[in-house]
């Protein structure tokens, strides 16, 4: 955990203005043939929805989701929790579901999602840490009608154990030495849980804006050095396990 909050206070903290509102950071990208009842929910790293790496990432990958029948809801969850002036929960984890089930009551009130219908959620790194705690919670993941989780080398600080009653999928590089491969399937090796690991692959690697490595070293200047780095092959196998993975799912 330590190691996480390390490399996270590295990156600009996301600014929010005094007059926004929750419901500015949650963008809905409506499947081909707009089915309201396939629905899929992407809460991104540390780096927010518009990293400056790579600010089309996570809508990129949503357009291809869209073309295959999914709409899909980006929740920008730091933004939107410091927009919604709501006090600091107990954790960071605690911050991202919260704003996961205002997130989910805002697109059925709004017709966005079928109040009836299940769907899934797909995180990125840091979202991990409010993800996985969730998905142990069978009661609370019935109540916001989530299905399934697929997860790009999440992190688990806290080093919660993975005892999941729906199917979950996991992606993370072999390489990568910021969400380790080992710790991740030590903690989230599970009954329901599918582990796939890209050995070359470093943390980051289906984010084409860091096709040039991007290095930080902690502490600063003289400390280990820790990767990011796009890889295309790790890339374009991981979306079809994911395209896959929600559809059976």
């Amino acid at each position: 955990m330590l190691l996480f909050l390390l490399l996270t206070s590295c990156i600009p903290i996301q600014k929010v203005p005094k007059y926004a509102k929750m419901e500015d950071y949650f963008y809905f990208q409506p499947a081909v043939e707009n089915d309201t009842s396939k629905w899929v929910v992407f809460l991104p790293g540390t780096g927010g929805l518009k990293p400056d790496d790579d600010p089309t990432h996570y809508f990129d990958t949503a357009k291809k989701l869209n073309t295959e029948g999914f709409s899909v809801l980006l929740v920008d969850f730091v933004p939107a929790y410091k927009a919604s002036k709501r006090k600091g929960m107990e954790s960071t984890g605690d911050e991202i579901i919260w704003t996961l089930e205002q997130s989910l009551q805002w697109a059925k009130n709004h017709g966005k999602i079928n109040n009836t219908s299940d769907g899934s959620v797909v995180g990125w790194s840091l979202a991990g840490l409010g993800i996985i705690p969730l998905v142990n919670n069978i009661q609370k993941m019935d109540s916001l009608n989530i299905k399934s989780i697929a997860l790009f080398y999440p992190a688990n600080g806290e080093e919660v154990q993975l005892n999941t009653k729906i199917p979950v999928l996991i992606m993370t590089g072999g390489r990568d030495n910021i969400t380790q491969a080992e710790k991740i399937k030590e903690y989230l090796t599970a009954e329901n849980s599918e582990i796939i690991v890209y050995e070359n692959a470093w943390h980051g690697f289906d984010a084409k804006g860091l096709k040039e490595e991007k290095e930080m070293r902690i502490p600063p200047f003289f400390g280990k050095k820790y990767l990011l780095k796009y890889d295309e092959e790790a890339a374009e196998a991981a979306m079809l396990e994911l395209v896959i993975f929600l559809k059976e799912n």
